[in-house]
């Protein structure tokens, strides 16, 4: 039963119920509840207009960057799937064609929308520009395709990051706030998926729209449009059936009937682009769920407080019982180090624990102190969410906070740690650079996770943009060519005794082969050797049979690679021994594994 509201402190003497009774209300209370008719939905011309252009954005998405399909109509043009530079003109089109809906919309760009918006651009000029300029214009297809990868996927993120922050939409109130890791969700997943079909209803809407125009613009003419119906339905079958008995009555006529039906047959790349149109629909509907959720909602500078007024309420955890949990915590992590101190610290001073090689030591564990530091921000944040009262005037609560965060770093160094015995042992790969960004961002979070406990500050805030700077240096580096550098001086130097030639070569792009086997052999990679033979070499094995170089116990030049069959007995290392003349020691001889 709806009941009616009226300013507060007028006179309500009497309420209707459900079985037509009344019941007396006291003077000035409001009802229990307001009953809000449900609006129609409406979608306005602008809304229209971006349903519409999502159809192209969806096109171009799904048949120019995923399948590298043909783009025009009339067109066999074929781009390559994630080609850069057809990636560079999806985002011209998304970001102009946000911009230009927004600015029609009236909706001023916040400041800090800028900031992301260059945060993308800049990534887009790396993978437009500095890479083919470095690297070749295919780099993109040979080997660097993983690490793209991770860079195509950031700019997806900073767009759709960007869309929702210019419209002024954030949790934070327009601004990234300490939502910002659920900011990030919605951005990307939540928010397109949970209006994934409002393009449906607002196509739907403007079609009702235009129907009931032109039913309104020929309603007079009514009778003479339900006789024309009736009129086809009658004279339609009866030529049809004309035409079948004129076509058996002659074979010329029956002939010339086919040939019409030919022309009228759709033809195949029609049938083709009409196929790869549907398949785009939902790509479209993904894209407009976050464009046209943006144009219908309005920002509001109080979210953030009213999100933080409804979290305030789910305060349940007493703060003894978290404060019992946290020293539990930190007691098992002084366990852990205490227990494990030679084994994890030995990274530090270079020393391996018995029984352990450098990629067993660097790799075992690496992830699961990874884990727990994440584990850590986890419970950092229960602590302040839904702790009862305000944790941060307890001091004991404040000290095991710092404590869980001082301990958070020491993991991630330990981990750091690990990654630099491996590294000083083998070099850099681009596993091993990402990796150490990864850790680098955990140190970073961590300490200002430190700094938060004492000082008032946005942690997350600052994190975030300290992720997104970290992963804009570790592109703008060009970290492939410095890993090349890296690993050519330390093999020189003897920091390192084994150099993987693949590798090498899979970092050296846009550096001739001829190059490259100049560059090996300073570095001390196949002393003796001409380059054409080291060419031949780097360009004869690939990276499951790498050929090597070193030293045995006498100083001799040893060449081995590994060879890996289907046969075990035919799996091992394969191995050459080398005076400094260049002279054969010993044969090549097969280590069976």
């Amino acid at each position: 039963m709806e009941e009616r509201t009226r300013p507060e402190g007028t006179v309500m003497s009497e309420t209707r119920t459900a079985n037509g009774q009344t019941t007396d209300r006291p003077v000035g209370v409001q009802p229990a509840y307001t009953a809000k008719p449900a609006q129609p939905f409406r979608a306005s011309r602008l809304q229209l207009g971006a349903a519409v252009y999502s159809y192209l954005l969806g096109w171009f998405y799904f048949c120019g960057l995923v399948l590298g399909a043909p783009l025009m109509p009339f067109s066999n043009w074929h781009a390559g799937g994630m080609n850069p530079a057809t990636l560079g003109v999806f985002c011209v089109l998304f970001f102009g064609g946000a911009e230009f809906f927004l600015r029609r919309a009236g909706r001023k760009a916040p400041a800090e929308s800028w900031w992301w918006l260059g945060f993308a651009a800049l990534l887009l000029a790396n993978l437009l520009i500095l890479r083919p300029l470095l690297y070749g214009a295919g780099y993109w297809q040979d080997y660097e395709y993983g690490y793209y990868g991770w860079q195509v996927l950031a700019l997806h993120l900073g767009a759709m990051y960007w869309l929702v922050c210019r419209a002024g939409l954030l949790i934070g109130g327009g601004r990234t706030g300490c939502f910002a890791p659920l900011d990030a969700v919605l951005c990307l997943l939540g928010r397109p998926f949970f209006w994934f079909f409002l393009r449906i209803r607002v196509m739907w809407y403007g079609c009702r729209r235009v129907w009931e125009q032109l039913r309104a613009a020929r309603q007079h003419k009514k009778r003479d449009l339900l006789g024309a119906g009736l009129a086809l339905c009658l004279l339609v079958p009866l030529f049809l059936l004309a035409l079948m008995l004129l076509a058996g009555a002659d074979a010329g006529f029956a002939s010339l009937l086919e040939n019409f039906a030919q022309l009228l047959t759709v033809p195949e790349w029609v049938a083709g682009r009409l196929l790869l149109f549907a398949a785009s629909l939902p790509v479209g509907a993904y894209l407009y769920g976050a464009l046209g959720s943006v144009l219908r909602q309005k920002p509001d500078p109080d979210r953030q407080s009213r999100w933080l007024a409804a979290l305030e309420k789910q305060r349940c955890l007493p703060q003894s019982a978290m404060t019992l949990g946290l020293v539990a915590f930190c007691v098992l992590y002084l366990l852990f180090f205490a227990v494990q101190a030679g084994y994890l610290f030995g990274a530090f001073f270079g020393h391996l624990p018995e029984g352990f090689t450098a990629a067993e030591y660097a790799r075992r564990g690496f992830f699961e102190l990874c884990a727990v530091a994440v584990l850590n921000f986890g419970l950092l944040l229960a602590v302040t969410a839904l702790c009862k009262g305000r944790p941060e005037s307890n001091p004991l609560l404040r000290g095991l906070t710092a404590a869980l965060m001082a301990a958070n770093l020491l993991f991630v160094l330990v981990g750091a740690s690990k990654m630099g015995l491996y590294v000083t042992r083998f070099g850099f790969t681009e596993k091993r650079i990402l990796s150490s960004w990864f850790m680098l961002v955990l140190a970073v979070v961590s300490v200002l996770a430190l700094l938060a406990v004492f000082r008032r500050l946005d942690w997350i805030r600052l994190g975030t943009f300290a992720a997104a700077g970290l992963f804009l240096a570790l592109c703008l580096c060009q970290h492939q060519r410095l890993a090349y550098r890296a690993n050519l001086a330390m093999y020189q130097n003897g920091v390192i005794t084994q150099l993987d030639p693949w590798t090498l070569h899979l970092q050296s792009a846009g550096i001739s082969e001829y190059d490259l086997a100049d560059d090996l052999i300073r570095a001390g990679w196949g002393v003796g050797e001409t380059p054409e033979d080291v060419m031949r070499a780097v360009k004869g094995y690939s990276g499951d049979s790498a050929l090597h170089y070193g030293r045995d116990g006498e100083g001799n030049r040893q060449l081995w690679f590994y060879l890996y069959d289907k046969a075990e007995e035919n799996s091992g290392s394969l191995t050459m021994t080398l005076d400094e003349n260049g002279e054969a020691v010993t044969a090549l001889e097969l280590n069976k594994r």
